[in-house]
């Protein structure tokens, strides 16, 4: 084996366990942040350390890493956009300018989930370009450092549990090292021996790390020492894994068709998804519901669409009320945003839906509402009927449920534990209608038992059930393990209930006014976002149809319930259900209607100041003058640069590459003999820039005897010269040769550049 053969093999093992320690580090993030792609990290990581084992020139090597940072952020933010598209490419261009514009207020925390994957990948590919430095330079130490600490670190700071994979770190940086200096000493052995030298060494180093990797997986560990590090950051106001929704366990807040494996922490999202212009109070924002309960989470079922042409279609299809519950007719108009998913909200019982250029369809199982190519609508026209819940109506419910209703919405796991049944049915024992039972265990969810959170949720583990982990043993969590908890323990107590999701309704901008059908309607406009997402539950009440009812703290369904129907005074549902935020809201289910009304007040008094509170907030952040930079403007203007820049460097880089190297040969300080065969790979690289290419089969004396006329003789002395400190045990470099060496590197600097001259005369 030759010793060029010799190095190029060595290398590669060394640049491919180099590229599996950085995928060792970056695994975490699959599990930590929203970046969960493996196969997009991988190959990342793939293409840079190919690129650096065959030594490409750093500008290509930074050309294609931008370029895979471009790809990564359009995977995981703009799928919906096609890749060529320069739509998106504004997009990001305005984000990174308000983010940075947000940085610069000290306004850390409230970085989007673009721009903060947008700089990791930056700082990934920084990272990798010094990987590169390291390995070029024999510097491998440095890269083991880094990468057990950054193991370390993450295995200390998240719910990351790193053990394993630290353990093959330490293997596979010992592994390297071996290789390292078996590249090192097998120098001095002849070429038939290298292999057969080797074989001793590795014998050893094998064990050695074999035996690290059993004792390092089997020995028994302590436990931890310092069992909430992150909460001790927090205190400190480091709230970087707490508050982002980029290190969110791989989930964020926001609108999601999969249901079916609910569980673990939520990063918040303020993406902007639609704003809703509403004629009355606003509401939920519904998008389907769902019946069928896995234990893991909800089932999507067949889906089964009809389309809806006609009110008479939407009428039935939708239907959510009965006769018992009055409704009043509203209007709403719904604009949605880039960045919203192909959805239709609605809120109320729809009475005709309309979307310019679209038809629509209603699927017959979850009641949820689409275009007939399924593709995102631009704009929603909503007609649609407000409920106003009769309580009185809803305590007198004596008649029986349809069997329809009972066999769709009472189902439960077989392999539901006998403690959730049993806590449903004692909740709801000694209440003599069905109003008051749904109350008690929406007083119960609501109550002092349970914390409202979306970080440090546990997911189940694979046998457990999800609302049984969550009512038994975290009861620590958000919406969904509410909702979901209160359907099903309604329904094993006997009471047909469904969970739905969708959108709270959002928050407050402005009045404005809109042309509808030819006629002028006011409207008050809200902005629903990512944040907004939400799930609750509803329960049927023959006669009045489905009720909302809203389970989590810290929430309060704006539904409006007439608390006497004898009078036309009616209270928001947030007073009534707000109300179990105590335990002893259980008893005290009769309220006077005098209290109704004084809660309802109160809200509105509360909800008024709020309205208020929000106005004058965007009343002075509009009066305030911004810096009047267009960042769409600059972010064109600096990619077209930097295209403009990459096809200029790319047509002329044998001009300015082979400049940079002889600039490197002279700024050597030949002060080792490592340095002199630094300088004569670079001398062999400039010469092919020159079309002196040397041949595989060529030795290096045969390639400078060839190129000599055009070289300079000043070659075929460096080669001499370099042979001999190859091939010899004495790789010393004597202050003598290093100056000799300078004086022939000087002489051939000097005679290329003479040749240049007479070229360009």
């Amino acid at each position: 084996m030759s010793e060029r053969l010799f190095t190029k093999l060595t290398n590669a093992v060394i640049y491919g366990l180099a590229g599996f320690l950085v995928w060792l580090c970056a695994k975490p993030l699959i599990e930590l942040t929203i970046l969960n792609s493996r196969p997009l990290l991988i190959f990342f990581i793939t293409v840079m350390m190919l690129m650096f084992y065959l030594k490409l020139p750093g500008w290509l090597c930074s050309s294609v890493c931008v370029l895979m940072i471009l790809h990564a952020v359009h995977f995981y933010f703009f799928y919906n956009e096609p890749l060529l598209s320069f739509d998106w490419l504004v997009q990001l261009s305005a984000d990174i300018g308000d983010n940075l514009s947000r940085i610069w207020q000290g306004e850390m925390g409230q970085m989007t989930d673009l721009f903060s994957a947008f700089m990791f990948y930056i700082l990934f590919g920084m990272i990798t370009f010094a990987l590169r430095y390291w390995l070029r330079k024999e510097q491998l130490i440095f890269l083991i450092a880094l990468a057990i600490v950054c193991s370390v670190l993450i295995d200390t700071m998240t719910v990351y549990h790193g053990a394993t994979s630290i353990v093959a770190m330490v293997a596979t940086a010992l592994f390297m090292l071996s290789i390292q200096k078996w590249q090192l000493f097998s120098l001095k052995y002849p070429e038939g021996k290298k292999l057969k030298s080797g074989l001793p060494w590795f014998a050893v180093s094998g064990f050695a790390i074999a035996i690290l990797l059993i004792v390092g997986l089997l020995m028994p560990k302590p436990g931890s020492q310092w069992t909430a590090p992150s909460n001790y950051l927090n205190g400190l106001g480091f709230t970087f894994f707490q508050n982002g929704s980029f290190f969110s366990g791989n989930q964020r807040i926001g609108y999601d068709e999969d249901d079916t494996r609910l569980g673990g922490s939520i990063g918040m999202d303020q993406t902007p998804l639609f704003t809703a212009a509403v004629s009355g109070n606003p509401g939920y924002w519904r998008v389907a519901h769902k019946d069928h309960y896995t234990g893991r989470g909800w089932s999507d079922g067949e889906r089964y669409f009809l389309p809806a042409s006609d009110r008479n279609a939407f009428s039935t299809m939708l239907s959510l009320y009965e006769a018992q519950t009055k409704t009043i007719n509203q209007t709403a108009v719904l604009r949605f945003e880039r960045s919203s998913p192909a959805i239709l909200p609605y809120t109320g019982e729809p009475k005709w839906v309309e979307v310019p250029g679209k038809r629509l369809k209603v699927d017959q199982l979850t009641s949820q509402l689409q275009t007939i190519d399924e593709k995102k609508a631009s704009s929603e026209i909503l007609d649609y009927a407000a409920p106003v819940y009769q309580t009185e109506k809803l305590r007198q419910t004596t008649e029986s449920d349809p069997e329809e209703i009972r066999s769709r919405y009472l189902q439960v796991p077989q392999d539901l534990p006998d403690r959730v049944r049993a806590l449903g049915r004692r909740l709801t024992a000694g209440h003599s209608n069905r109003y008051d039972q749904v109350k008690a265990v929406v007083n119960y969810l609501r109550s002092s038992r349970f914390k409202y959170s979306t970080d440090n949720i546990p997911r189940p583990s694979r046998n457990q059930d999800y609302v049984d982990q969550f009512l038994f043993e975290s009861k620590v969590g958000y919406c969904d393990n509410f909702s979901t908890s209160m359907v099903i323990l309604l329904r094993s107590a006997g009471i047909p209930a469904r969970w739905v999701k969708g959108f709270t309704s959002g928050e407050y901008q402005e009045q404005l006014q809109e042309k509808i059908n030819g006629k002028t309607v006011d409207l008050k406009q809200y902005q629903i976002t990512n944040a907004d997402a939400h799930s609750w539950g509803e329960v049927y009440f023959p006669g009045s149809g489905w009720v909302t009812f809203e389970p989590t703290p810290s929430f309060s369904d704006p539904s409006q319930f007439v608390a006497n129907s004898s009078n036309n005074r009616s209270s928001q549902s947030n007073s009534d259900q707000s109300s179990g935020n105590s335990e002893t809201a259980e008893n005290q289910q009769d309220a006077s209607s005098q209290k109704d009304s004084e809660s309802s007040r109160q809200a509105k008094d509360r909800t008024d100041q709020q309205t208020e509170s929000v106005q004058k907030k965007r009343h002075s952040a509009k009066a305030t003058p911004g810096p009047g930079i267009h960042w769409q403007y600059v972010g064109w203007t600096a990619m077209s640069v930097l295209l403009i820049g990459i096809i200029v460097a790319w047509l002329t880089r044998k001009k300015w590459l082979r400049a940079v190297y002889i600039r490197r040969i002279q700024n050597n300080p030949l002060g080792s003999s490592q340095d002199f065969q630094k300088i004569y790979r670079l001398l062999l690289l400039v010469l092919r820039f020159d079309g002196m290419k040397r041949s595989e089969s060529e030795t290096l004396r045969e390639y400078a005897k060839r190129v000599g006329t055009a070289a300079g003789e000043e070659l075929f002395w460096l080669t001499e010269r370099y042979e001999q400190m190859i091939y010899s045990n004495n790789h010393q470099l004597t202050l003598s040769d290093s100056e000799h060496i300078r004086s022939l590197l000087d002489r051939w600097i000097n005679s290329q550049r003479s040749k240049i001259k007479r070229v360009k005369e």
